[in-house]
């Protein structure tokens, strides 16, 4: 298995807005990464503070370069910016424990956050839906949701109400001290902006606008949240009327204009304007700072107050990562017995081929039994050798990944040198990631 991508703790925001992925762009970029010479199983992952790649290969594990390629190639706006400082590259048991503390939000800007665990549960059923898991992707996912739902129920680190929307709020309630005289404009209908409504309602601010591009769901949300509905044409007046603006959408370009921005403030007669940007890509032009009374954050502005707030989830976290370490050695030790699987099915293969032979043989004499004598003795010959068979089978699994177990099988029942490779003669494994019995949560992948 191998894991890249990039996140939020060394990469700055102007390069995760240009890797981000749009959600109805993924099928393609999945499709992309799987047609790629020896992918078995992949999905990506994609959020505001974090892209990350995650393949299964039938060969080495794909390089540092095989990443940034697929990277530049789905986005062409790469060309002139240097992400190798950037990308991590995590093979084997380091990729599978990393991907273990995202699902659990250990790795989150604010760790214990939510959102996270519903956004991986999202990312891996479209590589699903297009056919792109198989048995390690579909193990490695339950066992990391497993995982999830232990450090939640285990510690406290879903008790302390802390997310980037719930950072933005306590922003604000520095910026204002009180927010039960100020006007908040919302833009964005997603996740991200409905935690930002819901904490805004209970900071009691004294009104709260929400404003989407679909009018219907808008006007849902306002109803819910007891806001009012404004359509986006109205931005400009929205914005005049409104103390502090938090962004958050899935749009792709600014939102909001220094023009935009300058005509708003110009409407309220220039009183300060303060606004919290925490989509990614932003949409707010950063230059809007530069306008007078107007004040400008971020997401990676609300790190201060995340990091504050990390504190209290220090102990919580140190719980979580002993939980993270148990489920690896769990999924090692699973893994382990998967690796028994090919040379079970290699010895099975090879058997059932002497005993099929050995049936032709005898084509001509078995010809004149009845068929009822026939199925019998299909029936009894394939009893027989299973229970031939069945203590190697059974020393095999008690022996995962013993080199001494597989040579002594391959020479005493005659196997030929390839025989891990040949497929079953009932059904050829497709994308089937354990015909290489060597365990690759040491690194190797599972060829």
């Amino acid at each position: 298995m191998t894991l890249a991508g990039v996140n939020h703790k060394k990469t700055p925001i102007e390069v995760r807005e240009k890797l981000a992925y749009p959600k109805e762009h993924l099928d393609e970029v999945i499709r992309n990464l799987s047609s790629r010479d020896g992918i078995l199983e992949c999905m990506v992952l994609s959020t505001c503070n974090r892209v990350e790649i995650i393949t299964i290969t039938t060969g080495n594990n794909p390089d540092h370069s095989f990443f940034l390629d697929f990277l530049k190639t789905t986005h062409p706006s790469l060309a002139q910016v240097n992400i190798a400082p950037y990308l991590y590259h995590l093979t084997g048991e380091d990729a599978v424990r990393h991907f273990f503390e995202v699902t659990s939000s250990l790795d989150s800007m604010v760790v214990g956050e939510p959102q996270i665990t519903g956004q991986v549960k999202e990312a891996f059923e479209r590589a699903k839906t297009l056919g792109y898991t198989g048995l390690f992707l579909n193990q490695l996912f339950q066992r990391a949701i497993s995982t999830s739902k232990r450090v939640r129920t285990e510690t406290a680190i879903s008790h302390l109400p802390v997310s980037i929307s719930y950072a933005a709020c306590q922003l604000a309630r520095k910026i204002f001290q009180t927010m039960d005289d100020k006007n908040v404009l919302l833009l964005g209908g997603g996740d991200m902006a409905q935690l930002t409504a819901r904490h805004m309602k209970k900071m009691g601010v004294r009104s709260l606008t929400l404003m989407t591009r679909d009018s219907h769901k808008g006007m849902a949300l306002a109803s819910e949240y007891e806001a009012t509905y404004r359509p986006f044409h109205e931005i400009e007046d929205a914005l005049a009327d409104s103390d502090m603006i938090v962004c958050s959408t899935g749009a792709e370009h600014y939102l909001v204009t220094t023009e935009i921005a300058e005509r708003s403030l110009a409407k309220r007669g220039r009183r300060s304007m303060f606004m919290i940007d925490i989509a990614v890509p932003r949409n707010i032009d950063p230059e809007v700072a530069r306008l007078g009374n107007l004040f400008l954050y971020n997401v990676d502005d609300l790190k201060a107050v995340v990091e504050s707030n990390q504190k209290e989830r220090e102990f919580e976290a140190h719980a979580a990562g002993a939980i993270i370490s148990e489920e690896l050695q769990s999924f090692a030790r699973w893994q382990e017995n998967r690796s028994s699987v090919p040379l079970i099915q290699a010895l099975k293969n090879h058997t059932e081929k002497i005993r099929q032979s050995e049936i032709e043989r005898f084509q001509g004499t078995l010809a004149s039994l009845p068929p009822e004598a026939r199925e019998k003795i299909e029936i009894l010959t394939k009893s027989l050798l299973n229970k031939i068979l069945h203590p190697a089978y059974q020393t095999i699994r008690h022996s995962p990944g013993s080199e001494e177990i597989w040579e002594w099988t391959m020479k005493c029942y005659g196997l030929p040198e390839n025989a891990l490779e040949t497929p079953s003669p009932e059904k050829t494994p497709v994308n089937s990631p354990v015909s290489n019995p060597i365990p690759f949560l040491k690194g190797e992948s599972p060829a």
